[in-house]
């Protein structure tokens, strides 16, 4: 029993020595690893540190080589930023309420009405009853304006609610391509509508029937057209006023100073007449030609010198007015060619039509349309 005792307590002071012989080396090698660690933590630190101080001290200037660079083409290609780099900027309250069904509806909405008041601009604004008004140029600019509205302000609105084509060209519903095909048609539409009853409209509506009234009895300056029974334009008898941009002395008779004289043009064109075509005064603007109106063909009136007793008889009813206005004389241009306007009555227009002009026997039934007087120094001149 000594013995065992002995040798059990000589184990133990063996193991004792050697759990603390492991013990110091598990200190030690945790000490050699801290050790290495702080000093690549320092030696990170002063790498860090140098990088920083070369970035202070080095020369950042471009370096300009001495030879120039090489000859070479620009590229062509476009440059573009890839779409992952870009950043979408975010859709406002209204565009999101506009690029929705209800925003798509409303544009397709205000598309109709727009095409639809443009059409009626076009149809009515040269109505007779128009320019009688004073309304037919300010229904005109309106009807341009909407025309203009059309094809600028509503594609933009259309962009808005995602009706034009998308950047990448797919469309979602097949209705898209039937309202910008709409774009395509609407002008040949509002060419024919103008041509078509458009022109109707603007020729005006008629005063009586087919010559089942007189001379007599027509609305003056009403701009409606007639197709009377009677009436006799004396072509023989034919007047002409000159308009020109400033006032001249003429008339040497009764000397006057006016911007309207007499255009003495020739009626009498038969041979051995006496008759000298005029020449066209300097700044020459606009031509007039007048002719009396009979109630009906009588011997007298067809000649080229009418008497006193002649017009006891035959009274003058109304007057057959030609001018020579353009768009070049409205804006006051004296670089116009001439032009000579052209008095052609016609008869009997909607039964057996005569140009007055090639019939030279007796005639009435006069076709026309009943227009306001010329200026008063017109008249005044005539």
């Amino acid at each position: 029993m000594p013995i065992l005792a002995q040798f059990q307590k000589s184990e133990r002071s063996d193991d004792g020595a050697l759990s603390s012989s492991s013990d110091s080396e598990e200190s030690e090698a945790d000490e050699a690893a801290a050790a290495l660690d702080k000093e690549k933590a320092v030696a990170y630190q002063q790498k860090v540190i140098t990088l920083e101080l070369q970035k202070l001290t080095q020369d950042n200037t471009v370096q300009v080589p001495l030879t120039p660079a090489p000859l070479q083409s620009p590229g062509r290609s476009k440059k573009q930023i890839p779409s992952d780099f870009i950043a979408t900027k975010p859709k406002s309250a209204l565009e999101r309420t506009l690029n929705s069904t209800f925003g798509r509806m409303l544009t397709v909405a205000l598309t109709v009405i727009n095409f639809g008041l443009v059409v009626l601009g076009v149809m009515y604004w040269n109505g007779p009853e128009r320019w009688l008004d004073g309304t037919a140029v300010i229904l005109g600019c309106i009807t341009a304006a909407g025309l203009v509205n059309m094809f600028t302000a509503v594609p933009a609105l259309a962009s808005l609610s995602g009706l034009m084509p998308s950047p990448t060209g797919v469309d979602w519903k097949p209705y898209f391509v039937f309202y910008r095909l709409s774009y395509f048609v609407a002008l040949p539409a509002l060419l024919f509508m103008y041509i078509g009853p458009g022109i109707r409209l603007s020729f005006g509506e008629a005063e009586g029937g087919v010559e089942d009234i007189s001379l007599t009895e027509l609305t003056r300056g009403s701009y409606k057209y007639f197709r009377a029974y009677d009436g006799f334009v004396a072509l023989n008898l034919t007047k002409g006023i000159t308009e020109t941009l400033y006032r001249t002395e003429h008339n040497p008779n009764v000397p006057r100073l006016s911007r309207f004289r007499d255009a003495q043009i020739v009626n009498n064109r038969e041979p051995f007449s006496d008759e000298v075509e005029p020449t066209i005064p300097p700044g020459f603007q606009e031509n007039y030609r007048i002719a009396p109106v009979f109630l009906s063909w009588a011997p007298c009136v067809a000649r080229y010198r009418i008497s006193a007793g002649c017009l006891k008889q035959n009274q003058v009813v109304g007057w057959a007015l030609a001018t020579s206005r353009s768009v070049c004389t409205n804006f006051r241009m004296v670089s116009c060619s001439p032009q000579d306007p052209i008095l052609d009555p016609m008869y009997r227009c909607a039964t057996t039509p005569i140009r007055g002009k090639e019939y030279l026997d007796s005639v009435q039934g006069l076709c026309g349309r009943s227009v306001p007087p010329p200026n008063l120094e017109v008249i005044d001149e005539l």
